[in-house]
């Protein structure tokens, strides 16, 4: 049986053909779009927050697949980028590099950012090279959070579970030391997650993941997705077929699914450009 990573590699290197329109179609989903990085502005607003985090900003960043399609030297803009928009922490949500040769690629470009940040594994950092993935983070000011949390200031906790696919997420841990009257951001790679925090009923306010890429290729649709959005995905991997990108809501929890920076297994985005969440914090 194909695994699911394989099955997506391959349903787009078959589509991606029908989706482009000629030459000028193919420059633009492989030279134009995924350099075009977006930056999404999001009210969080999280019931409960106190009041002296209302106006707080997070920037979120996740899959940046280190490899040929995204190089360190676009990482530093990316990093330049984020260091404008002068957030008070930075998250980053898992897949950083594609194979272990790009490993070491993030080290410098990490190091340039100004802002407290904090990281949690995606499927393909634990995927063989969980030691190495922690290596070169350690080398960083980034804090790696697997099963684990802390508190940011006073009345906000994070948690960070290790990647749900290929890992063992552990909630219960990553939310133990969590003061009663905080409110909490989970970090989890894999947004499908967000069906288990509901069924554990977790203290938990949003959930921030990404792994999908937006699906990288969209097709436009007359009927709207759950969240609103005009177009869909051609292909989703798996711990990501629920929740595709964007803002979701259920209950008083909250998702969001980030578009991711780079592109694997092929280096084509189309109406799915790279994306930069900028959050800001608002009580309820």
């Amino acid at each position: 049986m194909n695994s699911p990573s394989f099955s997506r590699r391959r349903f787009l290197q078959a589509t991606v053909g029908l989706t482009l329109a000629g030459a000028s179609g193919f420059a633009y989903a492989r030279t134009i779009e995924p350099r075009w990085v977006d930056v999404e502005r999001v009210t969080l607003t999280l019931p409960g927050l106190a009041q002296h985090l209302h106006g707080k900003r997070v920037v979120q960043i996740s899959d940046l697949h280190l490899s040929p399609y995204f190089t360190a030297e676009k990482l530093i803009h990316v990093v330049a980028h984020i260091n404008r928009l002068a957030p008070d922490w930075v998250f980053l949500t898992g897949d950083y590099y594609a194979g272990s040769e790009y490993g070491e690629q993030l080290i410098e470009p990490l190091r340039e950012l100004n802002p407290p940040t904090f990281a949690i594994f995606g499927n393909h950092d634990v995927r063989g090279w969980r030691s190495y993935t922690r290596r070169y983070l350690a080398e960083t000011r980034v804090k790696l959070l697997s099963n684990a949390g802390l508190l940011l200031e006073p009345g906000l906790w994070l948690a960070g579970v290790d990647d749900v696919w290929r890992g063992s997420a552990d909630l219960t841990a990553a939310l133990r030391d969590k003061p009663a009257v905080a409110t909490s951001i989970l970090l989890a790679h894999e947004p499908d997650y967000f069906d288990e925090v509901i069924r554990q009923d977790a203290p938990v306010g949003v959930q921030l993941s990404g792994h999908t890429h937006g699906g990288q290729i969209r097709v436009p649709t007359l009927e709207a997705t759950p969240n609103g959005k005009a177009t869909r995905a051609l292909v989703l991997p798996f711990g990501g077929q629920r929740y595709e990108m964007g803002l979701y809501a259920r209950d008083a929890r909250q998702l969001y699914v980030n578009r991711g920076i780079g592109a694997w297994p092929l280096p084509y985005r189309i109406n799915c450009r790279p994306e930069i969440t900028l959050f800001t914090l608002a009580a309820g």
